[in-house]
């Protein structure tokens, strides 16, 4: 008789960051990459919004494996479908213990915003449902919150003061209906949301991205 058990091991993570944290920063990004990118490398995409007191944080995805196995490229994700529940709960620790940790090096008057990107988006939506994390804004950017949110983890993102729904008009991992569905989700649960266009596809608009952290 086969078995399948569980055992909860110690895990190295990493994280790229923009910036020096301290007393004085008075805002901390949190940006989740989309399924196969690595930190480091959506730290780059994510730069052109680095500025003087803001503190940009893109934490790494716990899976890795090859993208491409010649050129032997690496990306993560967040989760499979394989032992799905506990690899949300792994990532929502995770993340939950790293903005611990890092928002304890700066002020009490510390912004956190959460920008999602693709994968990144659901998994925005199940941390900051999980209640510890308290951003100011959460953007979901080429994807929609995860469809199987609780009712708890709905009221932690219905108290979030702004979602911004963020969406290109070429993007076929982001049709038109399920815009409209994740509007509805939103809508449905009193979430403070806002949907924005831009022309382009599944990519992040460096000048949308600057402007709306401007």
């Amino acid at each position: 008789m086969i078995q399948v058990n569980r055992f909860v091991t110690p895990k190295t993570s990493r994280f790229a960051q923009i910036g020096e944290l301290s007393s004085s920063t008075r805002e901390l990004v949190f940006a989740l990459h989309g399924y196969g990118q690595l930190a480091s490398d959506f730290a780059k995409v994510v730069s052109p919004i680095a500025s003087e007191g803001r503190v940009i944080i893109c934490p790494e995805a716990l899976s890795r494996f090859y993208t491409h196995h010649r050129s032997r490229t690496v990306g993560a994700t967040w989760m499979t479908s394989e032992d799905r529940e506990y690899e949300i709960m792994d990532y929502v620790t995770y993340l939950g213990g790293l903005a611990s940790a890092l928002v304890e090096e700066t002020s009490e008057e510390v912004s956190v915003t959460v920008l999602g990107f693709s994968q990144g988006c659901p998994t925005a939506s199940r941390w900051v449902g999980n209640g510890h994390l308290k951003p100011q804004m959460v953007i979901l950017w080429g994807s929609g919150p995860a469809h199987d949110l609780s009712d708890e983890e709905w009221d932690a993102l219905a108290d979030v003061p702004e979602i911004l729904l963020v969406a290109g008009s070429n993007d076929n991992f982001l049709p038109e209906d399920r815009i409209i569905s994740a509007e509805e989700d939103l809508r449905d649960h009193q979430c403070s949301y806002r949907t924005i266009r831009y022309d382009g596809g599944h990519e992040l608009n460096a000048e949308l991205l600057t402007t709306l952290f401007d």
